[in-house]
């Protein structure tokens, strides 16, 4: 698919929008819940101390490796002019003990 785009200064810009593809990147697209530390610097009673509980998070990305130690997730990826994936960016690494809750999401 071809799109057009223009910058502010008027000039067009055509470009071939890639196709995320197996081939070209073989991972599936999560929304992964899990838990995270939690932390207060505060003062506070004992009592309130004790009823502190983890933080639950929720990611989503490619869910480029998971193994017994660790879910890896990469929220962006880009490409090459030749339409080969090129880099992964805001990559997420969740261990595996942690997750609580992953869904398959279809994109």
């Amino acid at each position: 698919m071809e799109r057009r785009y223009k910058n502010t200064q008027t000039h067009t810009l055509i470009m071939k929008l890639p196709t995320i593809t197996k081939k070209t990147l073989d991972a599936k697209f999560v929304l992964c819940h899990w838990l995270d530390i939690n932390s207060d610097a505060s003062w506070m009673s004992l009592e309130k101390a004790k009823t502190s509980t983890p933080t639950i998070c929720v990611s989503t990305g490619w869910l480029i490796k998971q193994d017994k130690n660790v879910h890896i997730l990469c929220g962006d990826i880009n490409f090459e002019d030749d339409g080969t994936l090129g880099d992964v960016g805001n990559v997420t690494v969740i261990p595996t003990i942690n997750v609580i809750k992953k869904k398959v999401l279809k994109i």
